[in-house]
């Protein structure tokens, strides 16, 4: 499968911060947290949105985040990662393979065998797929578990010249985790989308959406340049301090 430098380049970093947040979970629900997921289910783990330095450009530097509270209300550049967040799994046993599975056959993505990711901060397992409505139109997920089975974050990705993509983004955000709300995520994406567009247009830069909060479980949007049409990622992640 051909995947395109950019989305290679996204892929890996996304890899590298899923990796990075691993490690960073003592204290908080983690492995452990989802214990009952079944016996056979595969582990992985999860990752907020990153951003390589370079690509906020002239963007005014902002003051980094120290939790999900202080996360902008208003859509702005990327920030980094805040650092008392600590990703976990969405839900005790919640693995999110049922509705990835029917995600990607209704979109036509082809989903790749899970691969075991291993760094310094320990081991996660990921599932990456890829579609491409028109030939230079794509759609992307990628799920990350803990090593319990877990879900921890779950990425959908699409250009802006993919036919119907607003509606690939309003099904990925309907991801069933215990205790969602998929009319109230919907009407939330649907009036935050022009927000970053808006912004996106005026800056020229990357834009991030304010989060939208329910329970542990935090959503963003994403929307940044490439060739040849613009880039929404939206991702659906567990946060320990989502809460506070």
């Amino acid at each position: 499968m051909h995947i395109p430098t950019a989305r290679r380049r996204y892929v890996a970093a996304l890899a590298l911060t899923a990796l990075a947040l691993t490690g960073c979970s003592s204290g908080h629900a983690t492995d452990s947290a989802d214990s009952s997921a079944s016996p056979g289910a595969t582990p992985t783990a999860s990752a907020l949105p990153s951003v390589s330095p370079g690509a906020v450009g002239a963007a005014s530097p902002q003051a980094r985040p120290t939790s999900i509270a202080d996360w902008p209300t208003t859509p702005a550049p990327p920030q980094d990662v805040p650092e008392s967040v600590r990703t976990s799994v969405m839900a005790k046993g919640y693995t999110g393979q049922s509705f990835l599975d029917q995600l990607a056959a209704d979109w036509h993505i082809t989903l790749r065998k899970r691969e075991k990711l291993t760094g310094t901060s320990g081991t996660i397992w990921r599932v990456v797929g890829e579609g491409h409505p028109t030939k230079k139109s794509e759609l992307t997920v990628a799920a990350f578990w803990s090593p319990s089975g877990g879900l921890r974050s779950f990425d959908c990705s699409t250009t802006a010249n993919a036919p119907r993509y607003e509606d690939f983004l309003r099904a990925c955000i309907g991801l069933d985790h215990p205790g969602s709300t998929p009319k109230a995520a919907a009407g939330w994406l649907d009036g935050v989308k022009p927000e970053v567009d808006k912004e996106f247009a005026k800056t020229k830069v990357p834009i991030m959406s304010p989060l939208l909060r329910s329970g542990t479980t935090v959503t963003c949007l994403l929307k940044s340049s490439s060739s040849p049409a613009a880039t929404y990622n939206l991702k659906i992640f567990g946060a320990a301090d989502a809460e506070k």
